[in-house]
């Protein structure tokens, strides 16, 4: 993945360059001079390579450095992890039913909590096709997407589902989308990580166990994106 960065939504690039394994965004940003304002687009580009957009401004005497969080969750051993870097593409979904949730399966390291709807986005394919063709899988629901919310990395070591020992660099790019005819969600990927999907309605989200990145996205954007439209 490429990040990139303009002080103008037409201007030329500032700020560009690849995510290394490893290698945090925005922190990569603020050592380019520049603090991220709001992200303006994630796309395929010659159909091999996503760049992630940042409208951004030069960095101040008054910013500080982005912290980087590498968190280890198994002693060392001597055995060496395996290096997997993955981007994925994720949607907060709302409609006139309330924000679309997903509840993670046993194939997952956090069986029961409830998260976004999304995943892995497939070689060759854009991030906005990723996240709904996911969104479906997931819930079967159809969305419609309205902008781009944001960039998350997450870097660890820990153990897979497996039990292979990996150093796992996670790169989400995340959507705010809507859903104009919402249903009873449906999963249709049958034996994944998704074990059920619902609508949980936006003055309850706070009471049900998700994820920290899940719970963090969702106090930050959920009432502000789930407001009526003025006319």
């Amino acid at each position: 993945m490429r990040v990139i960065g303009v002080t103008h939504p037409l201007g030329a690039p500032v700020a560009d360059f690849a995510i290394t394994h490893g290698q945090h965004p925005r922190v990569t940003m603020f050592d380019h001079g520049y603090l991220p304002v709001r992200p303006l687009a994630a796309t395929l580009v010659e159909d091999r390579e996503i760049a992630f957009t940042w409208l951004v401004r030069e960095i101040t005497a008054a910013d500080h450095r982005p912290q980087e969080r590498h968190t280890v969750y198994v002693a060392s051993s001597g055995e060496k992890p395996q290096r997997h870097q993955r981007i994925g593409a994720y949607a907060l979904v709302t409609s006139e039913r309330g924000i679309l949730g997903t509840v993670n399966s046993t194939l997952t390291l956090a069986p029961g909590t409830w998260t976004l709807p999304g995943g892995g986005v497939d070689p060759g394919e854009s991030p906005s096709d990723a996240v709904l063709r996911e969104v479906f899988e997931e819930t079967g629901q159809e969305i419609v997407i309205d902008r781009v919310l944001t960039l998350e990395s997450e870097h660890w070591i820990g153990r897979s589902i497996s039990g292979t020992l990996e150093d796992f660099h996670a790169l989400r790019i995340v959507y705010g989308a809507t859903c104009k005819t919402p249903s009873d969600p449906v999963v249709h990927d049958i034996g994944g990580s998704t074990q059920r999907a619902d609508w949980v309605p936006v003055r309850s989200w706070r009471t049900l166990h998700w994820t920290n990145s899940s719970r963090t996205l969702l106090a930050q954007y959920a009432r502000r994106l789930s407001r009526p439209v003025s006319p």
